[in-house]
């Protein structure tokens, strides 16, 4: 059922947010329209964040890789996209400051005193060891399959089957949904996740992947990447809500390879497509059908080979690939939908 209560903006004292009020204004105007809570966990490069000293980044250089950092990227984009399309959004944080890294109760007080509809946490995971893996993995409040709050399991279906159909990425196996409860056993009966403990909206934790296999790593440094996440939560978001029809603008999103070049170290555990090099500094056009040049971008210099472009009109586009010396070109074309992500791959 859709929460109609009027709404208002505020500040909390102390706390670098923007939340939903419950008390607000009379001049505010009831709409029905959801309401969405996000929470990109962690925060601060602190102690319960996770590092990962990649490339020729220090351990602890805050302009590396930290979990916090990906997630803040994907929270961002997230509030910003569901903005555009209509929703109502209250956010736990906006920056990455020790200060910005809640405790877990307070970040569900936060969520319930904002009238959302909807709790969504982001994260990525990790392994912990060398057997590493790549895969989605959606976890709500309750037994699998018997969610503590209704409508949990049907939102974690459709965040799932949005961010398994990411092709930019390698996945090692496919998506895994299950209650906390059952995925926790040996924390105690019912015991669960803590942002999720004491929280009775629909909702769920959302590993979108596992930060601490290298290729995806190398990704999640990329914002860009981050937004593609943010927009495939965003198409789970609608389809939850029965709003896939609402937005009439799409996106498209690739990596760019050498066809023939082999990672350096291949003794590492690497999946797929992820065996071979990334481009660097790759320029992409997106052009008309005709090949007029409409935009360019280019993939960054982290190893990852990621291009995305944003809020395209439907219809057919013709996308051009090169690598940075200009030694290879590749072109395809690709067909945009309203509300959806696209996928182009290039081998060069």
């Amino acid at each position: 059922m859709m929460n109609t209560k009027k709404y208002g903006w505020h500040k909390v004292a102390g706390v670098a947010l923007v939340c939903l009020a419950l008390a607000v204004p009379s001049a505010a105007i009831a709409r029905e329209v959801p309401r969405v809570f996000v929470n990109p966990g962690h925060g601060g490069h602190d102690s319960d964040d996770r590092n990962n000293v990649v490339l020729n980044y220090a351990p602890g250089d805050t302009a590396g890789y930290w979990e916090s950092n990906s997630n803040l990227s994907k929270g961002n984009s997230l509030v910003s996209i569901l903005r555009k399309k209509g929703y109502e959004v209250a956010t736990s944080r906006v920056q990455n400051y020790t200060n910005d890294d809640l405790d877990l109760f307070e970040i569900v007080a936060l969520a319930a005193n904002s009238g959302a509809d909807l709790f969504l946490a982001i994260h990525s995971n990790a392994t912990g060891t060398k057997n590493r893996v790549n895969f989605p993995l959606a976890l709500y409040r309750g037994w699998t399959d018997k969610p503590a709050a209704e409508g949990s399991l049907d939102f974690a279906k459709a965040i799932e089957k949005h961010l398994y159909g990411n092709k930019t990425t390698e996945w090692s196996h496919k998506a895994n949904m299950s209650g906390d409860w059952s995925f926790y056993t040996n924390w105690g009966y019912k015991v669960g996740l803590g942002v999720l403990r004491f929280n009775k909206l629909p909702g769920m934790l959302s590993e979108g992947s596992f930060h601490d296999y290298l290729p995806e790593t190398l990704r999640l440094l990329n914002n860009d990447f981050c937004w593609l996440e943010a927009w495939n939560l965003s198409l789970g978001i609608d389809d939850y809500f029965g709003r896939a029809g609402k937005y009439g603008m799409g996106a498209v999103a690739g990596n760019v390879r050498y066809a023939d070049r082999e990672r350096a170290d291949q003794s590492i555990k690497l999946f797929g497509n992820d065996k071979r090099m990334p481009v660097n500094n790759a320029t992409v056009e997106l052009c008309s059908k005709d090949g007029k040049v409409m935009e360019t971008t280019k993939t960054d210099d982290k190893e990852n080979g990621i291009f995305v472009f944003k809020n395209l009109k439907p219809g057919t586009y013709l996308l051009k690939a090169s690598a940075g010396d200009g030694s290879a070109a590749k072109s395809a074309e690709v067909t945009i939908k309203a509300n959806q992500s696209s996928y182009c791959n290039f081998d060069l």
